[in-house]
């Protein structure tokens, strides 16, 4: 593992979920800045006007009739909004936000949802967490709008060196193909998803969590500025070593991650949260 190798970039799928994800977050801003809180303003606005209507109960019924619209209509955008970028995941944890998902639900469809979900002791990384709640948004849309499935169970359980989490819905077996994207997400972080046929769909998806690595705080600089794409010579240039050292600081990553290329490395570095480097580094 010597020389200086070619560029690495994030794999396309990496490339596209971040594009996606940003793309969800500007369009949840956009919505609660422009829907939302437009809605919270009719919505006080017409609390006030009924409690000045006593004398006249026809427009106090009209009134009290659009205000419920309204904190209808707030309610469905805010569902929307948790969609689109769900806080809760980000603040609190995949536990929290799939209890949110399964409340959201059962307010919206009236599914019946059975959470069996393990508090995990630590945070997963980022990235897949969020893999890992999404392919559960998946599921539960295509439960609800594919299948018409009218129960669904999420099992979420840690073992020591694993994490597992258990889909299964009653509705038709169709519609897995909703389900490529998520597939292949938790594919490139190195996961797998295990989707079981029969009369009902079920699903498995699994990571295993390796043992936690400690990379000295060069050879994070080393690492990130790879997963940015930088071939060594870039990045001897960038944190002003020589080549070799960079090769020597390499192969010590690789013998520490258990891994033989800078893709295998980049990936590893990807599922753990290292995907964006320090700014100062890119500079």
């Amino acid at each position: 593992m010597t020389g200086d190798e070619s560029h690495i970039s994030p794999a396309p799928d990496e490339n596209a979920t971040t594009i996606v994800e940003a793309e969800r977050r500007r369009l949840a801003d956009l919505l609660e800045s422009d829907i939302i809180a437009p809605l919270k303003l009719l919505l006080a606005q017409a609390n006030a006007y009924e409690q000045t209507m006593g004398a006249n109960p026809q427009a106090r019924l009209a009134v009290s009739v659009l205000a419920n619209l309204a904190r209808q209509a707030v309610q469905q955008a805010r569902d929307l909004e948790d969609n689109l970028y769900p806080a809760a995941l980000e603040t609190l944890g995949l536990e929290p936000a799939l209890e949110s998902l399964a409340n959201q639900m059962i307010r919206a469809h009236g599914v019946h949802v059975r959470l069996a979900l393990q508090r995990i002791p630590e945070r997963l990384p980022s990235i897949v967490e969020l893999a890992l709640f999404r392919a559960v948004q998946d599921m539960m849309n295509r439960a609800v709008r594919h299948a018409h499935a009218s129960q669904v169970t999420i099992q979420l359980t840690a073992a020591e060196n694993s994490i597992t989490l258990y889909f299964d819905d009653n509705g038709l077996p169709a519609a897995n193909t909703v389900l490529a994207a998520a597939e292949r997400q938790i594919a490139s972080l190195g996961g797998t998803f295990t989707i079981h046929t029969g009369e009902t769909f079920s699903a498995t998806l699994q990571f295993v969590l390796n043992p936690a690595v400690e990379l000295t705080p060069r050879e994070m600089d080393v690492i990130q500025l790879l997963v940015a794409g930088r071939s060594n010579k870039e990045i001897a240039q960038v944190l002003e070593v020589s080549a070799r050292t960079v090769n020597f600081h390499l192969d010590n990553i690789y013998s520490k991650l258990g891994v033989n290329s800078r893709t295998e490395a980049a990936v590893y570095a990807l599922g753990q949260g290292w995907a964006q480097p320090p700014d100062d580094l890119l500079k």
